[in-house]
């Protein structure tokens, strides 16, 4: 027979088995409910890619997402979960190149919507600089690595679509420059160390807000090298609209230890795109 003190015990014990269970079957579905939402992202993110394939010709990344969002609201998708699954879709495509390769690759085998001249902002950027080496981040079909060729520069470009580097390198043939094309993602892409005189980066996606990226662009510039940006903007904490976006302070934070020779936040016309809309333009220059 137990007595009071034994019951105790026990009750004791049960109490503690009790919270323990608790306490786990929390811990379980709390994961779980995380694990959830991560596969439920990565569902979205699949989706699209399996459609992407199927993608009609089209000249830009926004018609793109028009399209598929139109594709789910007609499937049966309520316009707020199609807004919201494109809002996944725009932000895993900042980290992961499979859909920007396809996606590229089928802008540059039409007819292009966007501005095919070099940047202007560039073209003011280098006026009267030097040739050296130069990189263009994102070359595409080479708008602004044939300029800088026909200039004098030493150019190296790099992109994750093939159908836009050969377009690049027949388009330096075309004007009898050449131009070094390397097929790689940003994440794949070797910058080296003291290897740049000039890096450019216009409306790609590059994480310019997180100093440690730009501490691999900075260490792949030689003394004196300049960066030279241009991009759509918009402030942190909104709602991602452009995979390009970056925040302008955040830009300008991530650079601190460059000397910031021209920088802007303005509204004006993109190269991609066919409406005014805010751009963030920048310089910025190794210290010696």
């Amino acid at each position: 027979m137990l007595n009071v003190s034994d019951t105790k015990q026990y009750l004791r014990r049960d109490l503690v088995r009790m919270l323990t269970s608790i306490v786990i079957g929390c811990f379980v579905v709390g994961h779980g409910g995380l694990a959830f939402a991560q596969s439920s992202d990565e569902r979205v993110w699949q989706q699209f890619l399996q459609w992407l394939p199927s993608l009609p010709p089209t000249d830009s990344v926004a018609l793109i997402y028009v399209q598929y969002r139109t594709r789910l609201v007609a499937a049966g998708v309520s316009e707020a979960d199609a807004d919201k699954q494109l809002a996944v879709i725009r932000r895993m495509s900042r980290s992961r190149p499979e859909a920007r390769r396809i996606m590229f690759n089928n802008i540059y085998s039409n007819e292009p919507g966007f501005n095919t001249k070099p940047n202007a902002f560039l073209v003011a950027a280098v006026a009267g600089r030097k040739p050296g080496r130069a990189l263009d981040v994102g070359m595409g079909q080479g708008r602004n690595a044939v300029f800088l060729a026909v200039e004098g520069w030493n150019v190296t470009g790099f992109d994750i679509s093939d159908v836009g580097l050969a377009v690049a390198a027949k388009n330096a043939e075309r004007v009898g420059v050449k131009i070094n094309t390397v097929l790689k993602s940003r994440e794949e892409f070797d910058f080296g160390a003291a290897e740049w005189d000039l890096i450019v980066i216009t409306y790609e996606t590059i994480p310019l807000e997180t100093p440690s990226y730009v501490r691999r662009l900075r260490d792949s510039l030689r003394a004196g090298g300049l960066i030279v940006v241009e991009t759509t903007a918009s402030d942190a904490g909104q709602p991602l609209g452009r995979s390009v976006d970056v925040d302008p302070g955040q830009l300008l934070r991530a650079l601190d230890g460059f000397r910031i020779l021209h920088f802007e936040d303005t509204v004006a016309m993109p190269d991609w795109g066919k409406e005014k809309t805010r751009l963030a333009r920048l310089v910025a220059e190794k210290k010696p």
